[in-house]
């Protein structure tokens, strides 16, 4: 690929997420400024209809102590734009904003290590992706892509009892020819997560310093977002 082709690849890619309203400099970096232009601009490549849709997460997450393991129920609301609909082999965006989280202070001192898993749809092609947003984020905020899934990563530490806000992951995509593509929850089961953390334990019985898991999972795939092609 020349250089001239992956940079208009780029515009593509952050074009499409405009189309959901929101304007990134092009990088996955949390915290950058959404509202600088990307090189020349960011033109709007198509016309859809977007909305923001609230949609709650219900898991059931494994946890640790001293002696044995528990399942308890954990709920994260995300709002989720994205286009009603899209032509055939039409470019779109899709973006995941997560909820402000206040960890605990009965469970840990701080928690670290944080992971967002999101499935894209299997009848779209991923063009790019870019993080914006968020506040009192520490440590590295990144994105790793597994497949067809895309994971926030946020280092950390966060101090227990002071909420924090983890950016929102904006994706650009081409569809497919037909059908309707969905996005969803990514994981598969408490060893393949859709959200986790590490926690620094306070519970009885745990030395100080003692990172335990938090492993979080719904009972089936959350759809996030759908979108019709046709």
């Amino acid at each position: 690929m020349t250089l001239q082709s992956k940079w208009a690849t780029r515009v593509v890619a952050v074009g499409a997420i405009a189309l959901a309203g929101i304007l990134p400099i092009g990088t996955t970096t949390a915290g950058a400024d959404p509202s600088t232009p990307d090189g020349a601009g960011i033109a709007r490549l198509a016309e859809a209809s977007y909305a923001s849709t609230q949609v709650t997460v219900d898991y059931g997450c494994l946890v640790t102590f001293p002696g044995g393991s528990a399942t308890m129920p954990y709920s994260l609301t995300f709002k989720v734009t994205a286009p009603s609909s899209v032509p055939p082999k039409g470019l779109f965006g899709i973006a995941f904003d997560p909820p402000v989280i206040t960890p605990n202070p009965t469970f840990q001192s701080d928690v670290r290590d944080v992971e967002l898993r999101f499935r894209l749809p299997s009848n779209a092609s991923l063009l790019g992706y870019v993080l914006y947003g968020g506040s009192n984020l520490s440590g590295a905020t990144t994105v790793e892509r597994k497949g067809d899934v895309l994971v926030l990563k946020a280092a950390g530490p966060f101090t227990a009892n002071v909420p924090f806000d983890l950016p929102t992951l904006a994706v650009g995509l081409v569809a497919g020819s037909t059908g309707v593509a969905r996005s969803a929850t990514g994981g598969t089961s408490v060893d393949n997560p859709s959200f986790r953390w590490v926690r620094n334990s306070v519970t009885p019985g745990d030395p100080p310093n003692t990172l335990r898991p938090l492993l979080c999972e719904p009972p089936a795939p959350v759809t996030l977002s759908s979108t019709a092609i046709g």
